[in-house]
């Protein structure tokens, strides 16, 4: 018998209670999502509760994290958007961050009740699973970027906001254009026609802007947890040494993307059709800073 089995992979968070009287079910990755929300709280507080002219410690940290968010506001929508826009991808940034920060905690995706179908026929676990009965765990936490419910609910927040802010800045009819060129119609010719043509592309582009943010952060996170998970069962004494750096970098990583693609479909979304040909294109990593100057 081996001394455990690779770990049971599942899709789908899974539901660890139901709140009483209002018939609620609670899952893994909901609960961690409020455990985000109670960090974030805590360490914003612990921050700002002393306000030092000098800044040190907690409140150094935190300061440097907003200085660095506010200027790549700045740097890819100029001064004038920037405190417009910068609440929103802030808060994407920090609570993207310390959700896939969490996966690296102790007791995240390891500790749980025992899931009685998965469980072997005779297999009486104690506090610790092994053997055949090692993947019949279902986690209490799992980390909250790992639900593709919540990546695409952040996902829609963004692109309806940009939508949003588009037409509150351009006005119904100048923002409309990016999108329904009726004018180019008027052209009869065939270069009206295919930027009409273009502009319902650019409603595909709008589209895929939420499956691109909601596929890559949760691709990336949920991959993450599953490698972490598999190598700790073929290296147990050296996985959490080699992949735990590689996954706060990732973290680190995908929060930031998530932020900075924010940022930029917002300033796409104020810029009028007549400022330039490329507010469809989608930026990669590769591009963003030459995406940033241009926009």
């Amino acid at each position: 018998m081996n001394l455990w089995r690779l770990p049971h992979v599942q899709l789908a968070p899974e539901i660890i209670f139901t709140i009483p009287g209002l018939n609620f079910q609670v899952t893994n990755t909901l609960f961690c999502t409020w455990i985000s929300i109670i960090v974030l709280v805590a360490l914003f507080f612990f921050a700002t509760r002393r306000g030092d002219m000098i800044p040190r410690g907690l409140q150094n940290a935190m300061e440097v994290i907003v200085e660095f968010l506010l200027n790549l506001a700045e740097n890819i929508t100029g001064k004038k958007n920037a405190r417009r826009f910068f609440p929103l991808a802030a808060t994407f940034f920090c609570f993207i961050l310390v959700s896939n920060l969490l996966d690296v905690i102790p007791g995240v995706d390891s500790i749980g009740s025992i899931n009685p179908e998965e469980l072997p026929k005779g297999a009486h676990p104690g506090i610790l699973l092994w053997g055949d009965a090692s993947n019949a765990l279902i986690p209490w936490i799992r980390p909250a970027t790992t639900d593709l419910n919540l990546t695409i609910a952040m996902a829609l927040i963004a692109v309806i906001t940009a939508q949003c802010v588009g037409f509150a800045t351009l006005g119904f009819k100048e923002h409309t254009m990016k999108y329904v060129n009726l004018r180019s119609l008027l052209k009869f010719s065939g270069t009206g026609f295919i930027e009409f043509f273009v502009g319902l592309l650019e409603v595909v582009s709008e589209i895929s802007r939420i499956l691109s943010l909601a596929f890559r952060l949760f691709g990336n996170i949920f991959a993450g947890s599953i490698v972490l998970a598999v190598f700790a069962f073929l290296l147990p004494a050296f996985a959490n040494v080699i992949f735990i750096p590689f996954e706060l970098f990732v973290a680190a990583v995908q929060a930031f993307v998530f932020a900075l693609l924010t940022l930029i479909y917002l300033q796409l979304a104020v810029t009028g059709h007549d400022h330039g040909e490329g507010h469809g294109e989608e930026v990669d990593l590769g591009q963003t800073s030459a995406a940033g100057s241009h926009a």
